[in-house]
This record gives structure tokens, sequence and C-alpha cells, in this order.
């Protein structure tokens, strides 16, 4: 965490503590409105809207991979939001006052400042900057099939176009669909790709591209002349495969099943408990390494180092 988003949260249990004390002080003796006012306040614009700020910018735009819109904001809010609140428990019992409504508006404006500010960094699409690929494609080779898979497709759709589909839901975290008679019912529900992903907790871009590969894999094997053979598509469980480089939006439970060395770097940045933490199945280079602080180069350097291949 930085300064100022460590400072909400630091704001957040002095304003607790204050308030816990107020409350003491109303349970054991008369007291005036301004008390309550201040004993409300500091529960909720500065326990409660303090922890949430202070959280909020810190783990929301990691879980999406992003950073904040506007970080200078964030210090600018901090002053804004305590002066405001300060300020109304230090007026209240001057209501109504043009000084109570300075302070109240200070607020209001911080409120605004933090909506702002965190709403169009989480609405704003992300930015790609995807490492080139150079894949040989002979002239003679027919067209890719055309493949439409969003997250608004329905998982029966999917299932009834390309049944051999169900293997990579399954191995990704879709269990139930192990069981016939579920994968038929699903077919005539109008559950689409997105909430599925959203249910069980899976990275929805991981598993558009997963369907995808598998889905025009299919479709290739399906113009060939020669008679029909099984489809295969174990190779098509992971984002990266052995001697290819790591980079920032690889999985980490992918890239330690294909780079079993690249462990002990990943004890070095992330510690031990990386390796009990649920996530590694979902979350990429660039999330992790928000999320624990770290540069991502550094990281991405060391982890290719210990692969044994370059970063291209």
């Amino acid at each position: 965490m930085d300064r100022f988003t460590k400072g909400f949260v630091v704001a957040s249990l002095v304003y607790f503590f204050l308030a816990a004390v107020l409350g003491i002080w109303m349970g054991a003796a008369e007291t005036s409105e301004w008390v309550y006012f201040a004993h409300v306040h500091f529960n909720l614009l500065g326990f409660m809207a303090m922890m949430v700020y202070g959280v909020a910018y810190f783990i929301l735009p990691r879980f999406n991979s992003k950073t904040l819109k506007w970080p200078q904001w964030v210090a600018y809010h901090f002053f804004i939001a305590n002066l405001g609140l300060l300020g109304m428990v230090a007026t209240a019992a001057e209501r109504p006052s043009t000084g109570f409504t300075i302070f109240a508006a200070l607020s209001v404006l911080g409120v605004a400042m933090f909506a702002v500010n965190l709403g169009v960094t989480l609405i704003e699409p992300l930015e790609e900057e995807e490492e080139p690929v150079e894949a040989a494609v002979p002239e003679s080779a027919p067209p890719e099939p055309k493949v439409d898979i969003t997250p608004d497709t329905r998982v029966g759709e999917i299932l009834t176009k390309w049944p051999e589909t169900a293997d990579i839901l399954i191995n990704n975290g879709f269990k139930p669909l192990a069981d016939p008679a579920h994968r038929e019912k699903l077919k005539d529900l109008p559950v689409t790709l997105g909430m599925a992903c959203e249910r069980h907790g899976i990275d929805i871009n991981m598993m558009v591209s997963l369907l995808h590969q598998a889905a025009t894999t299919i479709e290739l094997e399906k113009r060939e002349a020669s008679p029909p053979q099984p489809i295969k598509l174990t190779a098509i469980q992971s984002t990266i495969k052995s001697g290819e480089p790591i980079n920032r939006q690889h999985i980490i439970g992918d890239i330690l099943k294909a780079y079993p060395a690249t462990e002990e770097v990943f004890r070095k940045y992330y510690g031990a408990a990386c390796f009990s933490c649920p996530g590694q199945a979902t979350e990429t280079i660039t999330q992790s390494a928000m999320m624990h602080n770290v540069d991502q180069k550094d990281i991405l350097a060391d982890l290719n180092k210990a692969a044994g291949v370059l970063n291209s």
C-alpha cells in the first residue's frame, strides 16, 4: 500500500476507536446531541467509509489488472475526506450554519472523487499490449474457420456445437458438467459462459481463449478428407506450453505445470503461501504482480531465466 491508501486504513481505525469512546460516554452519562452526531459519523464516514476507501483503492484495480486512472487524486481525497468529517463534527452543534455546509460539501466532494476515480478505472477497457507472435502459416493453408465464442455465448450452445469441449470445461473448474444428465439439462438453460465463469470463480478471458482454440481445432479437423479420427484436445488445457517464453498474461498454475523450476521464483517474490492459494489457477502474472507490489519485468525476467527460455 502507498502512503495515502494506508493512511485511509489507519484513519479508519482511529475513528473506530473514537466512536467507541463516544459510545461509552453516551451510555454512561447524559450527553448533548453533538456527541450522538459525532458517534454516528465517526462510525459511518470515519471507520466504515475510510476502510472502504483504503481497501478499494488498493484491491479493486489490481483484481482487474489495472492501475488507478488518477492516482494523484488519492492524496487530495485523503485530506478532503478527513477535513470534511472533522469539520462537520466540530460545527455540528451550530447547525444550520455556513461552516457546517462547507464541511459537508467537502465530504460529498470526497465521495464523488472516489466514485469517479474508481468507476472510470474499472469501466475503462483494459489496454492490451500483446506480445508479437510470429506464426508460419503455409500459403496453401485453408482459412481459419469462423468460431464465435464470447462471454455472452450460452454454455448450452457451445456444448451442442462442440460436445468435445466438455472436457475443457470440466478440467478448468466446471466439475458438475462431468454428469451427462447435467450437460443435457444445461443445453436448454439461458446460462451464458460469463455467468458460469463468475459463479465458479474462473477467469472469463482464459476460458474464452481455451474454448476458441478448441472449437477452431474441431472445425479444422472436420474439414479433413481423411476418415474421422478421435478429436484430441488434451493439448489445449493450458495457456502455455513447454518451450514457450513466459509473458504477463500466462496463468501461474500453467507456468508451474510447464516449468516446475519456476517454483523457487514464485516463492521468492510471493512467498510460500502462493502454493496453497486457489488464485494460481486463474491469476495471470500481471494480476499477481500488482497484488504483491512486484515489478512485472523483474519477475518475468527471473521466471524465463529459471525456465531456460528467452522472453521475446
